[in-house]
């Protein structure tokens, strides 16, 4: 088995892949990095990663980058862990990572301009948000409504996904997103935070950012008691 180094940060959305790493309860080597203090930007991690964000697994020699292809790469890599669905059907397959790209490429840059409508605009953040906001707010409704009728995103089976949307529905709650509160989605949370993997991964940023004294943005914290979860990726 090739050796496996996962480059995150504390609270970001790196948590994910931390998260199936521990499902898998595969051996790993953590490298965190400090967002806040701009080492996604340094010249060792661009080496590493060109792109400058987190996360990234290295596989042997080999990087692997962006939260669905190493989250599709780990679930089919290591099917036996379950991280997805329905694995051994090609539509179960496609299906899988339709809902990863989803998690990435939608929702992902969403919840960003709603936290940090400043990163797309030189100008006035207000409409940049309440873009956003409008947008989500369909989002927010699919995803509840699927909530109420099942405890995951595929019925009765946790996946990463589940893991995913936890960490979305935390950023779009610190930038004020109306109907994340609605009772589906904050049991949900907290069923996936109840999970001994994803204890364990809270666990691991909390000891990095102790060891490696890292700081974290206003409103960001890393405990494993239930709350709004974390912060974005870059």
């Amino acid at each position: 088995m090739n050796a496996l180094t996962l480059f995150y940060a504390p609270g970001a959305c790196s948590r994910v892949p931390l998260n199936a790493l521990e499902e898998l309860q595969l051996p790993f080597e953590e490298r965190p990095l400090a967002l806040m203090r701009g080492e996604q930007k340094k010249p060792e991690y661009l080496a590493i990663n060109p792109k400058g964000k987190v996360p990234a697994l290295q596989v042997g020699q080999r990087i692997l980058t962006e939260n669905p292809a190493i989250l599709f790469y780990l679930a089919t890599q290591y099917p036996e862990g379950q991280l997805l669905p329905n694995l051994d059907e090609p539509e179960g397959r496609m299906q899988a990572l339709g809902d990863l790209v989803w998690c990435g490429s939608a929702l992902h840059p969403l919840v960003r301009q709603i936290l940090l409508p400043q990163l797309f605009t030189s100008g006035d953040t207000e409409p940049v948000k309440e873009f956003a906001l409008q947008a989500f707010r369909p989002v927010v409704d699919q995803i509840s409504s699927r909530l109420s009728n099942a405890p995951w995103w595929y019925g009765d089976r946790w996946s990463i996904v589940d893991v995913y949307l936890c960490w979305l529905m935390g950023i779009a709650t610190l930038g004020g997103a109306p109907g994340v509160d609605h009772l589906a989605i904050t049991e949900h949370i907290g069923r996936v935070r109840a999970r001994p993997s994803f204890v364990r991964a809270l666990a691991r940023e909390k000891a990095a950012v102790e060891r490696c004294n890292i700081p974290l943005p206003p409103g960001e914290a890393v405990s494993p008691r239930r709350r709004r979860p974390g912060r974005l990726s870059h």
